[in-house]
């Protein structure tokens, strides 16, 4: 209450009272001291106790609607007050109705009816609004003790006598009214000071108990001037009883009123928050949610302005937004308030609504010098601030409104703005989350159409690229880093980005520790995000990030199978923090960047296994040609080797006619040479075929390099390719197959010149033999370009290659070491410290295998024996006959495999002579019948043969033992063989038998 207000109440008070003893004295000196009749007493207290019992029921409706204490103590106790009074009638001494009556119990009535009234007012006054349920059994227990107590009151008044005397017509005495009036003073006190009380804290009811208190206090104040009974003192106060209870029902009238207009403005506020509301949903777009909002607020508090504040949580402050009505865009334009200052502050740091009508000067609600200055130019002094508060607690930012006016905010302003506030709220997170799934349907709509275009990307590079486009564009990053970890160098290494400096991608390297937020992400596969570099305490700052500006940056890792293969890292330039939403795009995209990475990996290694499948299908091929080229010349030196043995050697029989002209066995001589040149020819095609068995024997490694050489002479002085051979004179022989060696030779020789030729200059091949140890040593060398470092521990896997596409198979040098390992041998390489690269050869000497080696003896020529020539061809059987019949011998012939077994069988022979391939059956076939019926004749065989042996025909050779004899033959060959076999068993030979 006003102090001012309160001083005047107090003297009004004062003021009353004093005029109504003036009126009690003057009453009583003008009138009789005794009335001369006491029939106003039911006058006054039957109407009293009427009106009491109506307003009693009115109250403790009252009670069934609010259901509080302050209505059930007063209806109770007006009820009781009206018992009494009623009482009181009953109890007077000259009623006609009631001869013999007690008259000394009146009085106590009177004075209780009083008690019951200030009770009740003292109640109602200190209980206030507080809540007291009063069930239907309480309520039946109230009419029960009416009931009772009406009952109790009767007998009182009919059969009781009092236990004070009865007091007399005239004055009270004074104990009896010392008595009453110490009780009901207290009473009224007490009913007095919660009037008081209730008043002081606007309680609508407060001044009505007040009223009604001090009339009933005044009544009784009388009987102190004048203690007689049925005075004019009686009578007044028997007035001041209904006119205090008429007080009561006054206020519960103007309660109704009061009750009626607060419903009719929150009517008012209903369809006022109603309409709002409905302007509210019309749209989902926060900027005209806003707008909305500060326009619709105006409407709602009938303010004169409004602004709407959005809160950035990073920067504690709050932001204007919107404005609305008296609002100038110069007031709102930068404001920024931070929390703690201005009324919208302050409400969003409590959590609470902030009014004030001293805006200029209030020190609960500080407000920024600046912007006082600027609200003072706007003519603004009043403010209601509310914050705006999601479902979860989340803060949204603030609603203030302005009055021009000072303005003396209630509480039904506060909560109406706050329900505005609440509805403002939802339609603001109904924006937020209507831009949040859009947001999400655009990011995902992306997303589909990355990982679709993925699913066609097979080049690790357009891949990335992808990548980097789309997460810079789905993220308005400033920088974005695709680090992914090199094994080799045990870093994640920048692969690919965007907005980087140059020369940054592909050079930039980090570590994979805890010390930087992308080693952290790497090696604890999992989000890290930094808000701010500047302010960040948990990693160190990388010297790049500084070089380029960053000021936040959030990673995630890449991994495939709980693998990590990398980091993708995003990058700003101002202190930022990712939505979830972002987050979650960010992560979508890192798993199908890994998994499109993983799958290009996969397709360049499928590509890879499918040039070598493709290699090696051709190499399948290849051998297979090689196979039916062998075949094929098997089968023509088979065809040629025959007749080239008849004109070889009949070439030599006509040189040796001395009968002959000069000019005829110089045409002998030519045709010779070439039948050993076309000889020649049919080896080298075999041995390029690869259709000769391993064969090994003891040979001179020199020879088998010069023919190498010679053979690839052509191809060498076609490329410019200079041979040099240093072989040593003195070699051991060694024991091993001439003919594989020969390719390892032919393989290295082709490599090099290959090499020397893509280097643009003259080459020089040189080679080189010595004895090393136990063994001979042969060096390649060759002056090209050399071998590239990395690839010297690979030059002998298979399927690997430097040559272009369809230039080379991978296979050459793993077939050249292959071969030399199965000799027991090692095979290097190594680069020349000038230029080239050295191939290097180590061979054991070994022990030899295979065929007997037969050395001729220089004794000179063996007698004469008996020989069996078992030869399919006619020409060459014929020849055969005719050379060695010229050299002294007896020679039988026989054209197939069973005349042969019938002439062994019935003749005995000093040498056989044993073609292997025959029409019918087989040399083997024939060598066995001899080694089970002639075992002496067996060790005297000598094998011939016009094509290449099968590894069948090597391997039965070998058992064997015995020499072989290749074609075309000539006649020094036959002869030295021949004789060497009847040297080597001439204790054996018997001669002939026929």
């Amino acid at each position: 209450m006003v102090p001012g207000r309160r001083v005047f109440v107090v003297l009004f008070y004062v003021a009353v009272g004093a005029l109504y003893e003036s009126l009690v004295w003057f009453g009583w000196g003008a009138l009789m001291p005794r009335f001369p009749t006491p029939y106003a007493v039911p006058i006054f207290d039957v109407p009293f106790a009427l009106v009491a019992v109506g307003i009693g029921y009115l109250c403790l409706e009252r009670h069934r609607l609010r259901q509080d204490a302050r209505s059930a103590g007063l209806g109770t106790t007006l009820w009781l007050t009206a018992l009494l009074a009623l009482s009181h009638v009953l109890a007077q001494p000259d009623y006609p109705a009631n001869p013999g009556v007690n008259a000394g119990i009146a009085p106590y009535f009177f004075f209780l009816s009083y008690f019951a009234g200030l009770v009740g007012i003292g109640l109602a006054a200190h209980c206030g609004e507080r809540s007291f349920a009063l069930t239907g059994r309480g309520q039946l227990a109230i009419g029960a003790g009416v009931v009772v107590l009406s009952g109790a009151l009767m007998t009182a008044v009919l059969h009781v006598w009092p236990l004070l005397p009865p007091v007399a017509g005239g004055r009270f005495t004074p104990f009896g009214l010392g008595a009453g009036y110490f009780v009901l003073a207290t009473a009224g006190l007490w009913a007095l000071s919660g009037g008081l009380r209730r008043y002081a804290a606007r309680d609508p009811f407060g001044g009505y108990f007040l009223l009604a208190a001090f009339l009933w206090i005044l009544g009784l104040l009388g009987f102190l001037l004048h203690p007689f009974r049925y005075s004019i003192p009686w009578y007044l106060a028997g007035f001041a009883r209904p006119l205090g209870v008429g007080v009561i029902f006054v206020g519960l009238l103007r309660e109704q009123v009061w009750l009626y207009r607060e419903a009719r403005a929150r009517q008012r506020d209903l369809d006022v928050l109603h309409r709002a509301g409905q302007a509210l949903v019309r749209s989902l777009d926060l900027r005209e949610i806003a707008d909305t909002i500060a326009t619709k607020a105006l409407e709602v508090s009938g303010a004169d302005g409004a602004i709407l504040f959005r809160y950035d949580a990073r920067g504690g402050v709050l932001i204007a937004m919107s404005r609305a009505g008296s609002i100038s865009s110069t007031l709102v334009s930068g404001l920024a308030l931070p929390l703690g200052q201005g009324a919208s502050g302050v409400s969003v740091a409590e959590r609470r609504a902030v009014f004030t009508s001293l805006l200029e000067d209030d020190p609960a609600v500080p407000f920024p010098h600046d912007v006082v200055t600027r609200m003072r130019s706007e003519g603004l002094r009043s403010v209601l601030a509310i914050p705006l508060l999601g479902q979860t607690g989340e803060v949204y930012g603030a609603l203030s409104v302005f009055y021009l006016l000072r303005r003396d905010f209630t509480p039904g302003d506060v909560e109406l703005l706050s329900a505005f506030g609440t509805q403002a709220s939802v339609a603001i997170e109904n924006g937020r989350s209507f831009d949040e799934l859009t947001r999400r349907a655009r990011h995902d709509e992306k997303l589909h159409d990355f990982a679709q275009h993925l699913l066609q990307i097979t080049a690790e590079d357009e891949l990335r690229d992808e990548t980097m486009r789309l997460t810079r564009d789905a993220l308005g990053a400033d920088l974005v880093g695709l680090f992914l970890f090199d094994v080799a160098g045990g870093c994640l290494r920048l692969e690919a980005g965007v907005g980087w400096q140059p020369g940054t991608i592909g050079a930039l390297t980090i570590l994979p520790t805890t010390d930087s937020f992308a080693g952290y992400t790497f090696v604890k596969k999992t989000l890290v995000q930094v808000d701010d570099l500047a302010v960040e305490r948990r990693f160190a700052v990388p010297t790049h990030l500084t070089a380029h500006g960053i000021r936040a940056g959030v990673a995630v890792p890449l991994g495939v199978r709980d693998q990590p293969i990398g980091v993708l890292a995003v990058y700003y330039h101002a202190p930022r923090r990712l939505s979830d939403e972002e987050g979650r795009v960010l992560a979508t995209i890192a798993h199908h960047t890994a998994l499109a990475l993983d799958k290009a990996r996969l397709y360049t290694e499928l590509q890879a296994r499918l040039g070598e499948l493709q290699q090696t299908q051709n190499q399948l091929i290849q051998a297979d040609k090689l196979k039916a080229l062998g075949t094929l010349l098997s089968g023509v030196a088979h065809e040629l080797n025959n007749p080239l043995s008849t004109i070889l050697m009949s070439a030599q029989l006509l040189r040796a006619n001395g009968a002959l002209p000069d000019a005829a066995r110089e045409r002998a001589g030519a045709i010779e040479s070439e039948c050993n040149r076309a000889a020649r020819i049919i080896r080298e095609l075999l041995a390029f075929a690869r259709r000769r068995p391993p064969e090994r024997r003891r040979f001179d490694v020199n020879e088998v390099v010069r023919d190498a050489l010679q053979l690839h002479g052509p191809d060498l002085a076609l490329k410019r390719v200079r041979a040099v051979a240093e072989l040593e004179s003195t070699l051991p022989k060694i024991s091993a197959d001439p003919y594989q060696l020969q390719q390892v030779l032919l393989n290295l020789f082709t490599n090099a010149a290959h090499a020397m030729s893509a280097s643009g200059r003259d080459g020089v091949l040189t080679v080189r033999t010595a004895e090393s140890g136990k063994g001979v040593r042969i060096v390649v060398e060759d002056n090209g370009p050399g071998i590239p470092p990395e690839h010297l521990r690979q030059v002998f896997d298979p399927f690997f290659t430097t040559k272009p596409v369809g230039e080379g198979t991978g296979l050459g040098l793993s077939l050249c070491i292959g071969i030399i390992e199965a000799h027991d041998g090692r095979m290097t390489v190594e680069n020349v410290s000038t230029s080239g690269a050295r191939f290097t050869i180590q061979l054991p000497i070994g022990q030899h295998v295979g065929a007997v080696e037969v050395t001729p003896s220089g004794g000179g020529r063996a007698r004469p024996a008996d020989i069996l020539v078992i030869e399919d061809e006619p020409a060459l059987r014929s020849v055969f006959v005719e050379v060695l019949t010229l050299q002294g011998h007896r020679t039988v012939a026989a054209a197939t495999g069973h005349a042969a077994l019938e002439s062994l069988a019935r003749d005995t022979y000093d040498v056989v002579m044993l073609d292997l391939r025959l029409p019918d059956i087989d040399g083997q076939t024939v060598w066995q019948w001899i080694a089970r019926h002639r075992p002496a004749l067996a060790e005297r065989v000598v094998f011939m043969t016009g094509d290449m042996l099968t590894p069948g025909s090597h391997r039965f050779l070998q058992e064997a033992g015995r020499p072989v004899l290749p074609k075309p033959v000539a006649m020094g060959e036959l002869y030295r063989m021949v004789d060497t076999v009847l040297e080597a068993h001439a204790g054996e030979v018997a001669g002939s038998t026929r």
